[in-house]
């Protein structure tokens, strides 16, 4: 068990990354705290813990001071404690380059996949270091340092790229307190969120889903698209004292598809 009796708050905790980060912590034996802007954490939470034991819901929008501070809160309420925080929260349909995107979008994600995950972040870290340190795991993206002619993600890419910067000065800032700062970066990811942009784009071309996929797949190294299941497992092993020696880095959790970009 990698996070056996470990506490592990996740923000944006909805189908898809969210909810299988979850599944993986608490089958590591670590507890959860799910938190979202929308009341399905409550069924989420009753279904991957029917005793109620090892986890709890909480419902806010990490853009919002108060929110944060009451995920924490009902960390410590529940817990006593808090190993962990995931940032999974995110503005990711933001889609467009800078001549057929709106600029409008650049304000929507820095406020949240920047903003708001170092605000939840901050609120975290005084109940993570009163119980003994732990870690921080931002969620990143390919996108943030290569760009890809399937989808167009200018202003998203570019919010996530600040978040890999912000993790290099954290993981200094916070080295001393005993967290570890680290990011998970996936490239094409398969589950709603991809599930979803993939129908898009086929029903604009004409074609069918494998006619977007295939190339998709074919573009990466292991021609395998990895799933949120296999990112929510990078995850854990950061959150893990397997990866106590490590902090201020990027994990790419791509299938190779960076290596075939450059």
């Amino acid at each position: 068990m990698l996070l056996d009796g470990r506490v592990v708050l996740i923000s944006g905790s909805g189908p898809g990354l969210g909810s299988e980060t979850a599944r993986a912590v608490l089958r590591e034996g670590g507890c959860v705290v799910l938190g979202d802007r929308l009341d399905h954490v409550e069924a989420l939470s009753a279904e991957l813990d029917p005793g109620g034991t090892r986890s709890a819901a909480v419902i806010g929008d990490i853009t919002e001071p108060a929110s944060c501070e009451r995920a924490v809160q009902t960390a410590a309420d529940r817990f006593g404690r808090l190993d962990a925080l995931v940032n999974v929260a995110a503005v990711d349909k933001v889609f467009g380059g800078l001549m057929d995107g709106s600029l409008d979008d650049w304000d929507l994600a820095a406020s949240v996949n920047v903003k708001g995950t170092l605000q939840l972040t901050k609120a975290a870290v005084p109940l993570m270091e009163s119980t003994g340190g732990g870690a921080v795991v931002f969620i990143g993206t390919l996108a943030a340092v290569a760009s890809d002619e399937t989808f167009a993600l200018l202003a998203y890419g570019a919010s996530k790229a600040a978040m890999v910067t912000a993790a290099w000065y954290l993981a200094r800032e916070l080295g001393p307190r005993g967290i570890r700062v680290n990011t998970v970066a996936p490239g094409y990811k398969w589950g709603p969120v991809l599930e979803d942009a993939v129908r898009t784009q086929a029903e604009a071309l004409g074609v069918d889903i494998e006619g977007v996929l295939q190339p998709m797949r074919d573009s990466l190294a292991l021609r395998r698209i990895p799933t949120d299941a296999d990112v929510a497992n990078t995850i854990v092993f950061f959150c893990s004292d397997f990866a106590k020696g490590i902090t201020g880095q990027t994990l790419f959790v791509d299938a190779g598809h960076g290596q075939t970009l450059h």
